[in-house]
């Protein structure tokens, strides 16, 4: 294994510890793959990148994976056109754009557009710990269509 990719991996497992979960080798390859792919990938994506790496990698475990990777903040879900479910890997704060045609989804920097304000809580108690907005477009490459 080359250097850099040892180092994040070191980076990855101590991710996971940081929040509480094991770095089972699973886990950091899953997150390591949700940090690099730009798709917003569903789980079977997931699971056909990592496949030949790890033949014995099964999709039950790729799904408790990004279920547990949610849940602890790790990565987030965005909505698909398809209902299926993708997720994303970036941490940095950014909304997305999902397009009505081809169900792309696109990263947004919420700095480029005027975003409202976070509220500190909501009515009947809730409590926000994020605010994300999804914009429904139709891409470039639709466009014509």
């Amino acid at each position: 294994m080359k250097a850099s990719n040892l180092s994040q991996g070191n980076e990855i497992a101590a991710k996971l510890r940081s929040t509480g979960l094991r770095a089972t080798g699973a886990r950091v390859a899953i997150l390591e793959t949700l940090e690099t792919d730009r798709r917003h990938p569903t789980a079977e994506m997931v699971h056909e990148s990592l496949c030949r790496r790890f033949p014995s990698l099964s999709m039950s475990t790729v799904y408790a994976t990004i279920d547990s990777l949610l849940e602890h903040g790790l990565i987030r879900q965005v909505s698909g056109r398809s209902g299926r479910l993708r997720v994303d890997g970036t941490p940095l704060d950014h909304d997305h754009a999902v397009c009505r045609c081809c169900g792309g989804v696109f990263d947004i920097d919420p700095h480029v557009i005027d975003r409202p304000t976070q509220p500190l809580e909501l009515a009947d108690g809730l409590r926000v710990i994020n605010m994300s907005i999804e914009y429904e477009v139709v891409c470039r490459d639709c466009g014509g269509k």
